[in-house]
């Protein structure tokens, strides 16, 4: 994916890959890659307390359609749930 692909809320980052190749720009976008799970964090927290808010005057169909969902999935955002499985909890037994 060039920088051209990058999806619109990320349009920004793409001047960190701007100019000829230097150290500094290799560790801006190294602390970029490192920081995605941190603004993962965010947006689903951002997300959850908007639609929170919405859910008080829209439907969960309504809220499902604008975002791209089924209503379950708007009813699982609401709850906290993450869309993929995770890793795998288990319990260990005792020593």
């Amino acid at each position: 994916m060039d920088q051209s692909q990058l999806p619109e809320p990320y349009a920004s980052l793409a001047r960190l890959a701007d100019g000829e190749p230097t150290l500094d720009q290799a560790a801006a976008l190294t602390r970029a890659l490192e920081n995605v799970p941190a603004l993962q964090r965010w947006l689903k927290a951002q997300r959850g307390r908007v639609v929170s808010d919405l859910r008080q005057n829209h439907s969960r169909k309504e809220i499902a359609s604008r975002i791209n969902c089924t209503p379950q999935r708007v009813s699982d955002i609401l709850q906290g749930h993450s869309r993929g499985a995770g890793p795998r909890r288990t319990v260990r037994p005792e020593d």
